[in-house]
Order: structure tokens, then sequence, then C-alpha cells
């Protein structure tokens, strides 16, 4: 799996690198703090998922990540702090996996470990 990471938390985005370094199969290939330095960064380094933190992106972060779905042909996974039904409803309307922190690793891995290849 090559993962680019996005979002302007770096304890999240430093977290979420150290919880993978150890897990076979998974290349980090980039990080961004913004949806458009993920795009312009995303062209160069060819992701197969993109992993991002979605509050870091601010009240129009589902639809940020949306618009990285369209212009990146990458599985594009919204973490979130909210854990309700009608936030995974819109990611799934949006054409995202969605995984919430209240999950923690365990969640994260799992979700990553049965995305599409």
């Amino acid at each position: 799996m090559r993962l680019l990471l996005v979002g302007s938390n770096g304890g999240v985005c430093r977290g979420i690198e150290l919880l993978l370094s150890g897990e076979a199969g998974v290349e980090i290939v980039g990080r961004a703090e913004s949806v458009t330095s993920a795009i312009r960064l995303g062209r160069d380094v060819a992701p197969n998922t993109v992993l991002i933190d979605l509050e870091s992106l601010g009240e129009r972060g589902l639809e940020e990540a949306a618009e990285l779905k369209g212009q990146i042909a990458a599985t594009v996974i919204v973490l979130s702090l909210r854990d309700d039904q009608q936030s995974r409803q819109r990611a799934d309307a949006a054409g995202l996996r969605f995984v919430s922190k209240q999950s923690g690793s365990d969640g994260l891995l799992a979700l990553l470990r049965e995305r599409p290849v």
C-alpha cells in the first residue's frame, strides 16, 4: 500500500506514521497539510490510498476530501472525531471510506487491511 497522509495536525500525522511504521506492506509516500498540496503531491508520488485527518481540514473537510478523490486515483479514507451514522453516510455518499478516531488504532488498522486493492 502506498499511503499519502493529509492533515495539518502534526501530532496526529506523526502518531499515524509511528503506528504504521511496523505494518507490513505499508509505505508512507508523503504527507501534506492541505488538500491542495495533497493533490499536487499525489500526482508525483502516486499513492493508492490517502488517509485524511478530517477535522484538521476545517468546516469543509468532507467536501475537500471528496474533491481530492476526484483528482487522485486512490482509495480515500477520512479519519474523524465523529462516530455517528450521519457522518458515515455523508462520507459513503461522497465515495469515501470512514473511520472514527474513537475506534482507536485497531479500527484504523482493520480498515486499512480490508481496503480494496
